[in-house]
């Protein structure tokens, strides 16, 4: 018998004396107690006879114990409707709260309602057939070419609840954090706006919109896992795109938010990197769970484009900024010959060292460099090399 079944069991006991259980209940808990002796030997303490007493108790006392031991079985079994009950109303709230899904079979869309609790919906078994999801919630909407996920590897079925649950926790996420932490940007209040996402073909470009007054609007093309990053360029609504705007989003979004899809995933090949060792000796976790590790991660690719030179891996690892697909701005010395991991790590540096407000300030065109940090970039940008030259060198 499980322990889950023996508690239940007990928790009735008191009622089952008194017979106030039902003869179905009865029958089982006699059935439970021919089966368990851990909880017939409770059973046999509490209807045990009273012990015989040489000395005579006045006829008050015996009523008064009889009254308490009453009140006591009672008691316990108030105690044990109340815990019951306390467990199928959470039960049945669960269930009530939970996001529901339904299918559409004319236009082959998942319908998807909820605010929370993603990690909770059940989607219907047409799922697999669906082309395109519909999501609805309070504070964003997800229009989801499905085949996307497929093109990927990744089953609708379960996939899916996971990627709403973490986009509503990470948008949570990410709108207190700034809340709290950088209070007077002026760039938090389109915090305040709905996000609508869309999912489409891997030749959509990415683009963002938030001018509308009540939402802002974002194409991620086939990239579904860089939501964060485009909700946080959008925030930061500036004309030009460059290295502090791109290091932003992607440390606050990759190495801050605990929700992130994880931009980077663990090559099988780890060792042959060129940035292995250096991970190694940051620290880092060959198994990149969490933000501290891309954090790591981003820094030890900074060590190698410091050390071998840039342009020998992707876009964001080696690459120039301004190369790019995002840039917006011109090229202007050491400020855009970063890479995207490079300038991830400096924006990284500058926050722990003078506060995340002033990097946020810096970063939402609020104020210059030697204003936000009262130094000039081309001092804080050889004090960051430096130490990430002494941290992640052999």
């Amino acid at each position: 018998m499980s322990k889950t079944s023996c508690e239940m069991i007990r928790d009735l006991l008191p009622l089952y004396a008194e017979r106030l259980t039902s003869p179905e209940t009865e029958a089982e808990i006699q059935a439970h107690l021919a089966e368990c002796p851990a909880c017939r030997e409770i059973w046999e303490e509490m209807t045990a006879p009273e012990p015989v007493l040489t000395e005579p108790i006045p006829e008050v006392d015996g009523l008064k114990k009889m009254k308490k031991r009453r009140a006591l079985v009672l008691a316990g079994a108030v105690l044990a409707v109340v815990g019951i009950a306390a467990g199928l109303w959470a039960w049945f709230a669960a269930k009530k709260n939970a996001p529901t899904a339904s299918y559409d079979e004319p236009t082959k869309t998942l319908v998807i309602c909820g605010s929370s609790g993603y990690d909770r919906l059940e989607l219907p078994a047409e799922a697999e057939a669906a082309r395109n999801a519909d999501v609805q919630d309070d504070n964003f909407r997800l229009s989801l070419y499905l085949p996307v996920l497929r093109d990927y590897g990744d089953a609708v079925q379960s996939y899916l609840p996971a990627y709403l649950d973490r986009t509503d926790k990470s948008l949570a996420f990410l709108r207190d954090y700034l809340r709290t932490n950088a209070p007077e940007q002026g760039g938090t209040a389109l915090a305040d706006k709905s996000v609508e996402f869309t999912i489409r073909k891997s030749d959509t470009e990415y683009s963002y919109d938030n001018s509308p007054e009540d939402r802002i609007t974002i194409e991620l093309g086939s990239y579904y896992w860089h939501r964060e990053e485009l909700y946080l360029l959008a925030l930061m609504d500036t004309k030009n795109v460059t290295w502090q705007q791109l290091g932003y989003a992607w440390y606050l979004g990759v190495c801050v938010d605990p929700y992130n899809e994880q931009l980077w995933t663990a090559p099988e090949d780890w060792e042959s990197q060129p940035y292995y060792e250096a991970y190694l000796r940051g620290g880092g976790d060959l198994a990149l769970g969490t933000p501290g590790d891309y954090k790591i991660l981003n820094d030890a690719v900074s060590w190698v484009c410091l050390t071998q030179g840039l342009r020998w891996g992707t876009a964001y690892e080696s690459r120039p900024v301004y190369e790019s697909g995002f840039f917006r701005g011109r090229p202007s010395g050491k400020a855009n010959e970063m890479s995207v991991c490079m300038a991830t790590s400096f924006i990284a540096w500058l926050s722990e060292r003078y506060g995340f407000d002033k990097v946020t300030a810096f970063c939402f065109d609020a104020c210059s460099f030697e204003e936000a940090f009262g130094t000039d970039f081309d001092t804080a940008y050889q004090s960051w090399s430096a130490w990430i030259l002494e941290t992640y060198g052999a």
